[in-house]
């Protein structure tokens, strides 16, 4: 420290005891307490701190870091909470003509915000540091004592998500949100478990560095501050204690509350190239596939452009955007199209017509982002932090939902909108103003990003497609599995989560395609068919329709900290899957993604769910035995098993159907015991034409002797053993159908 700021310091008592907080009435879970160097540490009301001495930092570019009582005329107050608001502390002092605000406000939740406010002329502020674990003490992160598993988060939505066991000798970095995770083994339950998460409307880039210590920064790149540009602010909440998932999720949200949707789009189907006859072709195959309230949309998917910035049709989709969108919409389905907005190649004319509306670094010529023949060779990014552009994009949303009829925009490569602003915004803040604009443009249509930078694009999308690309092929599921299930808590938070491709034909075995299937179904996020439908048998048709429509369910993994598959750049995913489906109802998976047969086991009493459950195999429609507290399946390679667990009852009941993957939910309603006529009945909805069964429970002295549906048709109950009955209707006279059973 300079020996003026010492001075300064000492008079102000800064280097003395912490100042005691001024009572208030209610007392938080958790509060900040500041020390003589103005350090912070995250305290509960009883125990340990979960966080202790942290030293929030701010570098300006090309200067060292500066620590909070290393500031300028630094003065620090407490904050008393307004109505509804939180108490804490505000430090203020000044660095080079900036000046900088700290505000630790107690929550909930806990949340550290800076900002950064020029007070004359343009500087350049790079970074700011909330955290350094290496000087400080983050509960449960002590490399020689081990123990922690970190969920390492991607920084776009195609970038992988993993689960790191950290002993301090690990290498990664993480983007927006991190959990500190805890083994059975790990530190008692004084050390919490964490989140961390940066906000979506930051002017930095979320980071979390892990090395020998857990570095937490907000990277801002070149950011001017100044009199005439606005304060660049960024803000941590760190969250201990409970499920540190449930706190990202919370943390992550709102979400704009659509529904996820089903829908196929030509991929692996036109491999060839997209073309107007292939597309019309899958949207006939569709339509004899499922009604439209299952699978809803259609996709225009990447190849009908004449460039990547002219979005109009090329020849090999000669009747145009709206003769297309007319004939789906006649169909029954809602129409999408894809789009890469933010790219404009050569032949798009946008280079040539604005080349100030290109990414460039400052004196340098415009970037060229990719280069890629099918999109027009030389690819260039556009500066969405200019006016401009962002006008061009929200016109250009507008016009394909009013003017073209698509009901669905597939934004793709968004993470081209992050680059340099010569205005001096940063990326984030560039981005987030094209994103916004796309999004008024778009008006009630529904955005869906692919290939995006997560942090910043919550509120702005009403779905995130949070793989990487889904190929044809069982090791290309992996990835897609790991990080769908890793970024299960963020479904109907910050957005629906988006699966990417549902392929269930060849190259993948119907094993393999049973297995995404599964992931896909009870996630209940969208996912997009992309076989070509008139190409597929009888049995992978099926398992198609068992994932559609999709199922109102968020599936969550029970095996996060499982040391048999999680690590940094591990080749697996998380083997079980639990999804709430009533008050005394559940769906489990059990999936091996290794080349061997597995034995796998779980403890459901573990995670909450404990006394007997009835099991029906969802994929081989049969009973199992009865499970209680700990469930163990054998599985092939590639292999899954799905369970329909329900608690038993002392009357027949239905324990599963052939409809849905998902039991319970999609297909039957309003299932009623009459004990005084020995009736069983219920309505099984959403039926296809295709032959539907019903699987029941039998107690001990049930046994079934007549089954009627309405509309009449012939239905049949047959006792399979002596613990089930099933009940069939071979050709189901219409989309739904109440049905009973006499016992």
């Amino acid at each position: 420290m300079r020996r003026r700021d010492l001075l300064g310091a000492l008079a102000a008592g800064l280097l003395g005891p912490a100042l005691p907080r001024p009572r208030r009435r209610a007392q938080p879970d958790w509060r900040f307490e500041l020390d003589g160097r103005l350090r912070w540490s995250l305290v509960p009301r009883a125990g340990a701190p979960a966080v202790a001495r942290a030293e929030v930092a701010v570098r300006l570019e090309g200067a060292d870091w500066t620590e909070l009582a290393a500031l300028d005329r630094v003065r620090r107050f407490a904050v008393e909470p307004a109505r509804g608001g939180s108490a804490g502390w505000q430090v203020v002092g000044i660095l080079e003509g900036v000046e900088v605000t700290a505000a630790f406000l107690d929550g909930p939740p806990p949340t550290i915000t800076v900002t950064a406010r020029g007070l004359g002329d343009d500087r350049p502020v790079a970074a700011i540091r909330f955290l350094d674990s290496g000087p400080a003490r983050v509960a449960g992160l002590s490399p020689a004592r081990g123990g922690a598993r970190l969920l390492v988060n991607g920084e776009r939505s195609a970038s992988d998500c993993v689960v790191v066991p950290w002993d301090g000798t690990v290498e990664a970095t993480g983007f927006w949100q991190l959990a500190v995770l805890r083994e059975s083994d790990a530190p008692a339950a004084s050390e919490p478990q964490l989140a961390l998460a940066f906000a979506a409307d930051d002017a930095g880039e979320g980071t979390f560095r892990l090395g020998d210590a857990l570095v937490v920064e907000s990277v801002l790149g070149r950011r001017l501050v100044g009199m005439t540009r606005s304060p660049a602010t960024a803000t941590l909440a760190v969250v201990p204690g409970g499920d540190p998932l449930d706190a990202l999720a919370r943390l992550a949200g709102p979400s704009s509350g659509r529904k996820a949707l089903a829908g196929w789009t030509p991929g692996t189907a036109a491999a060839g190239g997209a073309t107007e006859d292939a597309l019309l072709a899958g949207l006939e195959a569709a339509r004899r596939l499922a009604d439209p309230q299952a699978l809803r949309v259609i996709v225009v998917g990447d190849g009908f452009q004449r460039s990547a910035g002219d979005w109009e049709t090329n020849e090999r989709f000669p009747h145009g955007h709206r003769w297309l969108t007319d004939r789906i919409h006649a169909a029954g389905f809602q129409a999408g199209l894809w789009l890469a907005p933010f790219a404009a190649a050569e032949p798009s004319g946008i280079p040539v017509a604005h080349p100030e509306w290109l990414q460039r670094a400052p004196g340098s010529a415009p970037r060229v982002a990719t280069r890629r023949d099918d999109w027009g060779g030389a690819v260039y990014a556009l500066d969405a932090a200019q006016p401009a552009v962002q006008d061009y994009l929200r016109e250009l949303a507008r016009h394909v939902v009013n003017v073209w009829g698509y009901d669905l925009l597939e934004l793709g490569a968004l993470g081209l909108g992050w680059g340099a602003a010569p205005a001096g915004a940063s990326a984030a803040e560039a981005y987030r103003a094209g994103l916004r604009a796309l999004r008024e443009g778009a008006g009630d249509a529904f955005v869906l990003g692919a290939d995006a930078p997560l942090q910043h694009s919550g509120g702005l999308v009403d779905a995130m497609r949070v793989v990487p690309g889904v190929a044809a092929a069982f090791d290309g599921l992996v990835p897609a599995a790991r990080n769908l299930l890793l970024r299960a808590h963020l479904d109907g938070a910050a957005w629906v989560n988006d699966g990417g491709a549902a392929p269930v034909g060849a190259p993948m075995s119907a094993t393999e395609a049973r297995a995404w299937a599964s992931v896909v179904a009870l996630c209940g996020v969208s996912a997009l068919a992309t076989d070509a439908l008139d190409g597929l048998d009888e049995e992978r048709l099926g398992i198609l329709r068992r994932i559609m429509p999709v199922a109102p369910v968020r599936g969550r993994p029970l095996d996060l900290a499982a040391e048999d598959w999680a690590g940094f750049l591990g080749d697996s995913a998380p083997a079980w899957l639990l999804a709430a489906v009533a008050d005394d109802w559940w769906m489990l998976a059990g999936v091996n993604w290794d080349d061997e047969p597995r034995r796998l086991s779980i403890s459901l009493a573990d995670h909450g769910l404990r006394g007997p459950l009835a099991a029906w195999d969802v994929w081989e429609g049969a009973r199992r035995a009865d499970v209680d507290g700990r469930v163990t399946l054998d599985l092939p390679p590639h292999g899954a098993t799905v369970l329909s667990l329900r608690r038993p009852r002392r009357f027949p009941y239905v324990l599963g159907s052939s409809r849905h993957v998902v039991q319970g939910l999609m297909d039957l309603e309003d299932e009623q015991w009459d004990a005084r006529l020995g009736v069983l009945s219920g309505r099984a909805v959403l039926l296809d034409g295709q032959p539907y069964e019903i699987a029941l429970a039998l107690p001990p002295g049930f046994v079934p002797s007549a089954a009627s549906c309405d509309p009449a048709a012939d239905v049949t109950v047959e006792v399979v053993d002596r613990r089930s009955a099933r009940v069939r209707l071979a050709n189901p006279p219409a989309a739904a159908v109440d049905w009973s059973v006499v016992f």
